[in-house]
């Protein structure tokens, strides 16, 4: 049975269900870092649903992905005003992997964000994070020689 996401914005009050979401230390295994408490989600989350920099400079999207009204996960870009590439980037909670909901959400982000005038995005994937290469190829994302801070940077133009 094939199940469908949504994507829908981030709010603060996320905060306490996204706790659990982000809780496995397997999710931080090529990212870096360490699951975040409620407060500090709270604290990010407070400055992201602004919506921009603090220089006006990047729009800021993030939404969460929804399963049946439940979040399993977000998705983001960050949309410089220039017109320079977004990047993007997903993350699925360790109990919805392996489902597609990252394909599924990083498409629909994808869809926003063309639909909203961006042409060109890009993405940092560690180089054995199988999982989020394969996402990015169901992007019709391709993998570039550009290494930065240890990833890979992938491509995508509309």
């Amino acid at each position: 049975m094939d199940e469908t996401i949504t994507i829908r914005p981030l709010r603060v009050e996320d905060a306490s269900v996204m706790t659990h979401v982000l809780s496995s230390p397997s999710l931080y295994h090529y990212i870096g870092g360490e699951p975040a408490t409620r407060e500090e989600l709270e604290r990010r989350y407070t400055a992201q649903v602004v919506g921009h920099s603090p220089d006006g400079s990047e729009r800021w999207i993030n939404y969460l992905v929804m399963l049946d009204e439940h979040p399993v996960g977000y998705v983001q870009a960050t949309v410089p005003v220039d017109g320079k590439a977004a990047e993007i980037s997903w993350v699925i909670g360790q109990p919805w992997q392996g489902r597609g909901f990252a394909k599924q959400a990083a498409r629909l982000l994808l869809d926003d964000l063309f639909d909203a005038g961006v042409s060109e995005v890009v993405a940092f994937i560690h180089p054995d994070h199988l999982a989020s290469q394969r996402v990015a190829r169901f992007l019709g994302m391709h993998e570039t020689s550009a290494v930065v801070e240890g990833e890979n940077r992938w491509l995508k133009n509309c």
